[in-house]
């Protein structure tokens, strides 16, 4: 990691850790996710992508606004740039309206629903990209330090992408 966490962030993550291997329902642990991720970094729409690479799309298991990122949801898996960080197991940050415009082919709604910043970290599983957490909130709102801690997070959802 490019910086050291702090003692608190290092016992929310421990805790996060520690009740996310108890849980033995998918649904739950991707609840328990959407709290630490609310908590750690904010976010005003948190979303859960998983790779379906037979039928070359991603699909949304879960998400905080059903009405515009319904479950079930899908996005092609593209050979654009995003895809190529992601899918190779990055961090993306987005910060404003031209990385919006720039990476997401519905920035537009973004943009009105004021979804201007963004952090996509991988789920990784056996070396393998299997989903992707996404946060969206307003402008700079997420930084460089923010990427590597989330990937942490990020990794105790492996079970949830599994399962569905």
């Amino acid at each position: 990691m490019g910086y050291h966490l702090r003692d608190d962030q290092y016992q929310r993550l421990v805790v996060f850790h520690e009740r996310a291997g108890r849980l033995s329902d998918s649904e739950a642990l991707m609840a328990l996710a959407d709290n630490a991720f609310q908590e750690e970094f904010g976010h005003k729409l948190f979303t859960l992508l998983k790779v379906d690479r037979a039928a070359g799309v991603m699909r949304r298991i879960y998400s905080t606004d059903l009405n515009y990122s319904p479950l079930g949801g899908t996005k092609p898996l593209a050979d654009d740039e995003w895809s190529r960080r992601v899918g190779a197991g990055r961090h993306f940050l987005g910060k404003d309206c031209e990385d919006m415009k720039r990476y997401f082919a519905d920035h537009e709604t973004l943009i009105k629903m004021g979804l201007v910043g963004v952090l996509n970290t991988a789920v990784v599983w056996r070396n393998e990209v299997i989903g992707w957490i996404n946060l969206l909130d307003a402008a700079e709102h997420y930084t460089l330090e923010m990427c590597d801690l989330a990937g942490l997070y990020a990794q105790a959802l492996a079970p949830s992408f599994l399962a569905n």
